[in-house]
């Protein structure tokens, strides 16, 4: 995996660190904010979905060096339970556009990494 795909990965994931936040904290929700990560997400989700497109990212190269893919798949999978457990808490700041982000960003990089 190179740099600018591991970076993308991390800012993918940033609208739902700053809802985590934002939702253990009361304190810190600030839209703006929210909405500002979630750009950023997207662009970097959107960025992923071309480069799986244009092949350069795919299930093989995610799995290359497993040194790299199993504390990434690790990380997401945790990241998701705590999610879980704070929206069956119905604690998640903006849970509702939360799930959207992450149900269709995900359906897209299914689709198109099921393409290669």
């Amino acid at each position: 995996m190179n740099t600018r795909i591991f970076t993308a990965e991390l800012l993918q994931d940033l609208p739902l660190w700053v809802a985590l936040v934002m939702s253990l904290y009361p304190q810190t929700q600030n839209e703006n904010i929210f909405y500002i990560s979630l750009g950023i997400g997207t662009g970097a989700t959107l960025f992923l979905l071309r480069e799986m497109k244009r092949g350069e990212y795919s299930f093989e190269t995610l799995f290359n060096k497993p040194s790299e893919a199993v504390p990434f798949l690790i990380y997401s999978f945790l990241l998701l339970i705590i999610l879980i457990v704070l929206t069956f808490q119905d604690r998640l700041y903006m849970g509702s556009l939360l799930w959207i982000y992450i149900v269709v960003g995900s359906i897209g990089e299914i689709f198109l990494m099921k393409r290669k």
